[in-house]
C-alpha cells in the first residue's frame, strides 16, 4: 500500500472487503487485511453491517472456497472482536433510495454510503470502482485498496 493507513479513523466496509479480510489465503488479502486489521488491533473502529457477517460467510465458503468451519470461526472472531455492529433504519432505508435517485446510482451502493453517513464514517472501503463520484462531496472518504489490475479478475457478491 502506497499510503500510510489512517489512524484514530471509523472504518466502513462492503462484505467483499470483509469477506476478502478474513480469508488468509485470497490473493488481495495483503491488500485488504490492513484496514481491518487496524480497526480491531489498531487505533481505527471497524463498522461492521449486521448483515455482512452472514454474507461474508456465504461469500469465504460458495466463491472463495474455505472451509465451513473454518469460515464460521473467522466470522464469529470477529463478531466477538471490538468490531461494532450496526443497523439499518427506516431512516438510513429511505435515504438510500433518495441518494440513488439523486445520483442516478445503485441503490445498494447508495445504501452503503447511507450507513456511512449514519454512523459518521471517516473511510468507505469497497471493491467497487464507482463510488468516486457517489461519494463526491461526502464526508466520507472512498478507497479501493485492491490494485487494478487485479480487480477484474476477482469474483465477489452483491448484498
Amino acid at each position: 500500500m502506497a499510503d500510510p493507513l489512517p489512524t484514530e479513523v471509523t472504518v466502513l466496509t462492503d462484505v467483499n472487503i470483509l469477506a476478502i479480510g478474513l480469508t488468509e489465503d485470497h490473493p488481495v488479502h495483503d491488500d485488504v487485511y490492513p484496514w481491518i486489521q487496524n480497526a480491531l488491533d489498531g487505533p481505527n473502529v471497524l463498522l461492521v453491517f449486521d448483515y455482512y457477517p452472514l454474507r461474508a460467510q456465504y461469500l469465504m465458503t460458495n466463491k472463495f472456497g474455505v472451509d465451513a468451519v473454518a469460515a464460521r470461526n473467522a466470522v464469529q472472531s470477529l463478531i466477538q472482536s471490538p468490531a461494532r455492529i450496526i443497523s439499518a433504519t427506516e431512516t438510513t432505508l429511505l435515504e438510500a433510495y433518495e441518494i440513488s435517485a439523486e445520483q442516478n446510482h445503485d441503490v445498494y451502493d447508495s445504501f452503503i454510503l447511507s450507513l456511512a453517513r449514519a454512523y459518521s464514517a471517516d473511510y468507505l472501503i469497497t471493491t467497487d470502482d464507482d463510488f468516486n463520484e457517489l461519494c463526491d462531496g461526502e464526508d466520507v472518504t472512498y478507497t479501493n485498496p485492491i490494485p487494478a489490475d487485479d480487480r477484474e479478475k476477482l469474483a465477489f457478491i452483491q448484498g
